[in-house]
């Protein structure tokens, strides 16, 4: 198939998506009073439950939908563990597909047409230099959606697999906490027992040690210098 073809199929199954979402009302699936309904429709589906959670993860990746209440989901179903394990490689999973379909079918495109531009040169100028950690950084503090980054990503000099581990690290924490909030909605719904509140002790240790690590690599690789060069 060439990649025209390629490049047209990519729209159509982003629209398909995007209008099966809005048209069967599936983002009111998305609100905590149907947790329960969704939950159930997933235990129906036994063992191959994370593969759908990876498929529907990579299909919002694509068409840039939010994906945070499955991720919560996965700890409310699957526990806090497997809970994590099932949205941190569903989360990578879908970026990475994100990430090679927009570098493979349209980078030569915005290069032609923007590569010349001093943004992007700078950009890539700090992605060779600080590659890594500024993927890190960016999926860490979470003030950039990530299919934004997903797409943007993509268009750039980056390595692949610097961007798959950057991301890989870079997602643990905020994974981790919402896996973690998931959890905690599960244990709350399901007992009698007043909510206590010593339990958020761990995402609140995490957010942090976040908070910290980013401000040791703020300080040690001076990337505030640098993003604000862009």
């Amino acid at each position: 198939m060439s990649k025209k073809s390629l490049q047209v199929l990519f729209f159509i199954i982003i629209s398909i998506v995007i209008f099966s979402f809005f048209y069967f009302d599936l983002h009111n699936l998305l609100r905590i009073e149907h947790i329960e309904t969704v939950k159930e429709y997933f235990l129906n589906l036994g063992a191959i439950a994370p593969v759908y959670m990876v498929l529907i993860y990579i299909l919002f990746n694509l068409a840039a939908i939010p994906r945070v209440f499955f991720t919560i989901f996965s700890g409310y179903i699957f526990g806090f563990f497997y809970g994590f394990l099932f949205a941190w490689l569903a989360t990578i999973a879908g970026l990475i597909v994100t990430f090679i379909s927009i570098r493979y079918l349209f980078k030569d495109k915005f290069v032609e047409k923007f590569g010349d531009k001093a943004l992007v040169e700078k950009l890539n100028n700090l992605i060779e230099k600080r590659g890594l950690l500024m993927v890190i950084f960016l999926r860490a503090i979470y003030i950039v959606p990530s299919s934004v980054l997903n797409y943007s990503f993509g268009f750039t000099k980056i390595k692949t697999v610097t961007y798959l581990i950057g991301s890989a690290i870079g997602f643990i924490p905020v994974v981790l906490i919402n896996v973690y909030l998931g959890y905690e909605i599960n244990q709350k719904l399901n007992s009698s027992h007043p909510f206590d509140y010593t339990q958020l002790i761990l995402p609140v240790i995490i957010a942090i040690f976040v908070l910290f690590l980013i401000k040791y690599l703020l300080k040690k690789f001076k990337l505030n210098g640098l993003l604000k060069s862009l």
